[in-house]
């Protein structure tokens, strides 16, 4: 599986240690100990850690910080199209979005409207808007799915008037929300195809002495935040707030397709984590 996100950095790429805790402020997602130091997760690490499986092999490609992040999106799924024949993935996971108002397409959406919403697309950007990079990142996805891919996106989290552009690429999965109280902040469409579990608490995972081994994010009972990684002292039961979007429900529905019923398999190894080769 191929995930297109934001991930941690390695150490040796922060410039200082200041420079280390503001990336963490600023793209950080979890303080499981609420000690107001996020841990070192950025938002791809968390998409992995719920998606996370000892059967699935995962290769990270990185959005960096040099760059608009929709251009990295776009150069990212060009590497995977790149590579492909010689390192084809079964599945692409994108949990970002480029959203918009419903209102502007004019009527409700439509499954079988999908070349329109595009060619409105083309005329914005053709306007001197930004839509562009949208449509670049629609091809390729639609380039993986001809492949046979099972490429999944995100509902987009700007509410339920807003739509993911991302879900207008043909034979892409799109998933939103199946928490109701959601409904206001997960968008919520015909383009929506499934609906998953999109808001996650960190629980404690002790050991068989009771010492705090680590937190369970996936609901599967492992310590996939080790305790190594939790910058403060105390570990309380469950984090607070919780994380909550269609980013999170997206990993866990491809999981799903992927894996069938063993995807709820309680197996305490974690997927490999391959980064992709530069």
């Amino acid at each position: 599986m191929a995930i297109v996100d934001r991930f941690f950095p390695p150490t040796e790429l922060f410039a200082s240690e200041r420079d280390r805790e503001v990336q963490l402020w600023l793209y950080g997602l979890l303080d499981v100990d609420s000690d107001r130091r996020k841990e070192p997760y950025f938002h791809g690490d968390l998409v992995r850690l719920i998606a996370s499986h000892p059967d699935l092999v995962f290769f990270n490609y990185p959005i960096g910080f040099d760059m608009h992040p929709l251009d990295a999106i776009v150069l990212n799924l060009r590497e995977i199209r790149a590579r492909f024949p010689e390192q084809p993935v079964d599945a692409v996971l994108l949990a970002w979005e480029s959203s918009t108002l419903i209102s502007a397409f004019g009527k409700p959406l439509r499954t079988d409207e999908r070349e329109d919403y595009k060619s409105k697309l083309r005329t914005w950007a053709e306007e001197g808007g930004d839509w562009y990079r949208t449509l670049a990142i629609i091809e390729e996805l639609e380039y993986l799915t001809s492949q046979g891919v099972l490429v999944v996106t995100i509902a987009g989290n700007g509410g339920r008037g807003t739509v993911n552009t991302f879900s207008f690429a043909s034979g892409v999965v799109t998933v939103g929300a199946k928490e109701e109280e959601l409904s206001d902040f997960v968008s919520n469409n015909a383009l929506v195809d499934l609906h998953e579990q999109a808001a996650y608490f960190a629980y404690r995972v002790d050991d068989a002495q009771g010492v705090a081994a680590g937190y369970d994010l996936n609901g599967d009972g492992c310590a996939d935040i080790p305790i190594s990684a939790v910058s403060g002292r105390q570990y309380p039961k469950r984090s607070w707030p919780p994380l909550k979007g269609s980013s999170f429900a997206a990993p866990m529905a491809l999981k799903k397709l992927l894996l069938g019923g063993a995807a709820s398999a309680r197996n305490c190894t974690n997927g490999i984590d391959v980064p992709a080769a530069r």
